[in-house]
């Protein structure tokens, strides 16, 4: 498994493009914004995106969801309790760093706490996470985690937006960390970080 982090957006989101080094099919996790920026990404390195992967519905993880997946006529994945906001085009062009007016997308994989996805050989495990919305998600694969702003270097994202939840975040952090082995974290902001380091800090 290949990984390409892009800091894309206002908001300096980690677009991730998870791809397999065999097969060069990928799937683009968070694409924050700069829809064209992933876009050369993904001819320069002769990648072939088959997913696109939102692990919250928030602004700054989504806006260039529609583009990306009517160019590449790809699916868009997220979880089901999360789908809603990735249509309601007044919540999303409501946030102050919106950079360009959003245009709705609607899923078309509804993900659940256990579910999987698959790029060839690799699997992605769904884990529901709320806490910064009410469905976060993170995506397990062997020795890395995909974590949105559920799990960031030293910390958590904001629980006092719309949806958010202290104690419940709190219980996520919980069971990732309880998690056996270390992993690579990949979260939506901030630096590359690891499960242990997170466990000690």
């Amino acid at each position: 498994m290949g990984v390409i982090r892009l800091v894309l957006g206002a908001c300096f989101t980690n677009c991730y493009i998870v791809y397999h080094k065999t097969t060069k099919r990928c799937m683009v996790i968070d694409p924050a914004d700069e829809a064209e920026k992933i876009t050369e990404c993904l001819e320069t390195n002769g990648l072939i995106p088959v997913y696109i992967a939102v692990t919250h519905g928030h602004t700054d993880h989504v806006l260039a969801a529609a583009d990306l997946a009517d160019h590449y006529h790809v699916p868009v994945a997220v979880s089901r309790i999360d789908a809603w906001r990735l249509m309601d085009e007044e919540l999303i062009n409501s946030r102050p760093y919106v950079t360009k007016p959003y245009r709705p997308v609607r899923p078309s994989v509804l993900l659940s706490d256990g579910d999987e996805l698959w790029l060839d050989d690799l699997r992605f495990t769904v884990m529901i996470l709320p806490g910064h919305t009410p469905g976060s998600m993170a995506l397990c694969t062997e020795g890395a985690i995909f974590t949105g702003d559920t799990m960031l270097a030293g910390g958590h994202g904001k629980t006092s937006l719309y949806g958010g939840d202290e104690t419940a975040i709190e219980e996520s952090l919980r069971r990732l960390k309880a998690l056996d082995g270390d992993y690579i974290i990949y979260p939506g902001h901030k630096e590359v970080t690891s499960l242990d380091k997170e466990r000690r800090s």
